[in-house]
């Protein structure tokens, strides 16, 4: 078990220092001191960052015959924060270009019924979901697009576990892809959901074993960010499948991943396809940092649930829609656009958070890519479908 504190401190120094390398401000500060003729600031600036991390000390660097005071470390500190305001716009190696939202949140936790920022103060999410990583993956260029195109605040790595042919349980290489993107998602400075994928399977205790095993890994992997959302199981559906059935399987999965990761945001399906909210607000679990999932598609969920989860709502159960799309559940179809306003504006009402379905080039109206448009990006508006050019533009309004 890892020292949470001593490793999120840890994190925090190496967080800041990439944010340095990645904002474009050494690049902009190199620039800066050419043109004042300076190779002996130049070379300083590059070195900035092994000299915060402790590799090379800043006050005995030499070039030349010129030493380098240890001064020259507080001075370049002030000039990065300069570039930094003065620069807000420049992109380097694709990445984000300035402090984003997790810069600006923080580690998130669960208040009230509400998510919130490090600050206590309520915070909506959006942004996209993938659809099956195996079919449509994602590569790191579809990260920092959706983040510096779409202004996505969050991306959801829907990773399958027994479904449509794809699967977790049979090829768990799947999770590579994960991996990818949560680190794309940090390097990006935005929320990642890690999404374990129930549908076909049901039940998630059915592969409650390798559901554990794989959380705790992720958790190993990336725990000390702040970033992450751990989704613990998609849409449990079936005859039998309770709330008590799912509360079981949660009270199973959490601990293991509250052991190495004690303070992240866990997303808990609820039944019926994350519909019945109501059962989990009656008698919801015993942890703390926990949201319950909401999914609706327009053209088949309408009034009647979002009665019921407003009845939830009215017991402060925290709710984050993980998943929603502009078609009925079947994802074809036509788009349901005025119903879809409906649920947009209660999202927006509560502050609840969300990820379309789906951010990817499959032939349905969900999909937010028109079939021959490549799924890394970038993208013009001829590449986007109906319901990605609505969706996206949901995600930068005000």
């Amino acid at each position: 078990m890892r020292n949470g504190k001593a490793s999120r401190t840890k994190f925090r120094i190496e967080f800041r220092v990439r944010v340095l390398e990645e904002s474009g401000a050494i690049a902009h500060l190199t620039s800066f001191c050419d043109l004042l003729k300076s190779r002996t600031m130049s070379f300083a600036v590059i070195l900035l960052p092994h000299s915060v991390k402790g590799q090379i000390p800043v006050g005995s660097l030499k070039s030349g015959r010129t030493k380098i005071p240890g001064i020259v470390s507080g001075l370049l500190g002030g000039m990065i924060l300069f570039i930094l305001v003065a620069f807000p716009n420049h992109a380097v190696g694709g990445a984000s270009t300035a402090p984003g939202v997790v810069h600006r949140y923080g580690q998130l936790y669960v208040k009230n019924g509400q998510l919130c920022d490090r600050s206590g103060n309520p915070v909506q999410l959006r942004g996209m979901s993938s659809h099956d990583l195996k079919q449509y993956p994602f590569t790191g260029n579809t990260v920092s697009n959706l983040v510096n195109d779409w202004h996505v605040s969050v991306v959801r790595a829907a990773m399958y576990t027994d479904s449509y042919g794809s699967s977790y349980i049979r090829e768990p290489q799947v999770k590579q892809t994960v991996n990818l993107i949560v680190d794309e998602a940090i390097r990006n400075d935005v929320y990642v959901i890690v999404d374990w994928h129930v549908l076909e399977d049901g039940n998630p205790n059915r592969y409650k074993a390798q559901a554990k095993k794989f959380f705790e890994e992720m958790a190993e992997n990336h725990g000390d960010s702040p970033n992450v959302i751990y989704e613990i199981c998609n849409e449990p559906n079936g005859t039998n499948v309770t709330w008590q059935e799912i509360k079981a399987y949660a009270e199973f999965i959490i601990p293991a991943i509250r052991a190495i990761d004690p303070d992240s945001i866990i997303i808990v399906g609820t039944g019926a396809w994350c519909q019945d909210v109501r059962a989990a607000a009656a008698a919801p679990l015993n942890f703390t940092n926990v949201l319950y999932a909401l999914h609706f598609y327009a053209g088949t969920h309408r009034d009647d649930l979002r009665r019921n989860a407003d009845a939830a709502l009215s017991r402060k159960l925290p709710v984050f829609v993980s998943e929603w799309g502009l078609t009925d559940y079947t994802g074809k179809g036509g788009l349901y656009l005025d119903e879809a306003r409906k649920w947009v504006d209660w999202m927006n009402e509560h502050k609840i958070s969300w990820t379309g379905w789906s951010f990817s080039n499959a032939d349905e109206s969900s999909a937010a890519l028109k079939p021959p448009a490549k799924m890394d990006g970038p993208w013009q508006d001829p590449d986007l479908t109906p319901s990605g050019k609505w969706i996206k533009s949901r995600i930068q309004a005000d």
